[in-house]
């Protein structure tokens, strides 16, 4: 069964735990725009990496066709393939900030200007054209590759605990070997000093040996220079390529909370839409895949289009068609039955 049955769950209850905690401390983490978009990077990366899925294994069949076979077992396998995927995601990560056409890709993962759990999820959907080579070196290895897509999902599902700020401080002994919170808010600060360090997904050993590491000295400030985070998700995953040809988003002002009940309640069925195709994933054709993909991709990107530029493009259009708060309640509940 595929891990992100219950990996998905999960993130929802650490971003609804981190809200409640910020909340009852009196601040503010969450931007509800923000937000949305970050869910819906997530929800399209779903649905369009299920086409680079097939390539991606052929590959990895093909170049275990001349692995050379550690012949490892129990713990020392796992372990092995631990720390090889580990290693390969920061040569990865360094490698698609220091290369232009890269970066514009990786970027939609920093372009958020509020730091919690749900950037762990806002990741760019064309991320297997700078990363698909990683997968060639376990290949060669001999490491089987169902057990290299269960590490590597592991791995990088991991990582979501690092987008916080609920752990204030840095945490001595314990970051000489693992990224910490403190660790990664410092490699998503735009700030000077910051600036492509602390490349580590789950082991810090790599910043400390290739000194890419830099401790958080200074409070960190969110977000990519001159690039506004976007609700819609097409706009977020292009804008970096071509900058000055995007529309430049207005002011904005608070959403109703009529508003904000009914997007809320559409992107927890666009949720619900990617555990269903987590579910029925070997039993989808590419028609069904194709079609569900292009279904989902246009309400995101719809949603999107008019949270981004309803003060601008649709100040003068009244919704009407949004339905009551007790509706959106009841369809909720029923889907949930």
């Amino acid at each position: 069964m595929n891990p992100m049955i219950f990996i998905i769950p999960a993130f929802l209850f650490l971003m609804l735990a981190e809200h409640f905690i910020t909340s009852r401390q009196g601040k503010s983490v969450y931007s509800f725009r923000e937000t949305i978009g970050n869910l819906y990077c997530a929800i399209g990366q779903v649905f369009i990496e299920i086409f680079f899925k097939i390539p991606l294994i052929a590959l990895y069949y093909f170049c275990g066709k001349y692995a050379f076979n550690l012949e490892l077992a129990g713990a020392w396998k796992w372990l092995a393939l631990f720390v090889l995927v580990d290693f390969l995601f920061w040569l990865s990560h360094m490698i698609a900030h220091r290369v232009p056409w890269m970066w514009a890709i990786h970027g939609v993962h920093h372009q958020a200007e509020n730091y919690n759990f749900s950037v762990g999820l806002r990741m760019p959907w064309w991320h297997k054209l700078t990363a698909f080579w990683i997968i060639i070196p376990p290949s060669l290895l001999g490491f089987d590759v169902f057990d290299y897509v269960l590490v590597a999902t592991l791995h990088g599902s991991a990582q979501i605990w690092t987008h916080t700020t609920l752990f204030k401080n840095r945490i001595p002994v314990f970051e000489r070997i693992f990224v910490t919170p403190s660790h990664h808010r410092v490699h998503h600060g735009k700030n000077k000093i910051y600036i492509d360090k602390n490349f580590g997904g789950i082991l810090s050993v790599w910043d400390y040996l290739f000194d890419t590491y830099q401790p958080e000295t200074e409070p960190v400030r969110f977000g990519i220079p001159k690039i506004k985070p976007r609700v819609n998700p097409w706009s977020s995953n292009i804008v970096q390529f071509v900058p000055r040809l995007m529309p430049k988003l207005p002011q904005h002002q608070r959403l109703s909370g009529q508003e904000k009940i009914a997007i809320a309640a559409l992107t927890l069925m666009l949720i619900v839409g990617c555990a269903l195709v987590f579910v029925n994933e070997r039993r989808m054709d590419l028609l069904t895949r194709t079609v569900s993909c292009a279904t989902v991709l246009s309400f995101m990107i719809g949603v999107g289009v008019w949270m981004d530029h309803r003060e601008d493009w649709f100040k003068d259009v009244e919704l009407r068609l949004i339905p009551s708060p007790r509706v959106i309640t009841l369809l909720i509940g029923l889907l949930l039955l």
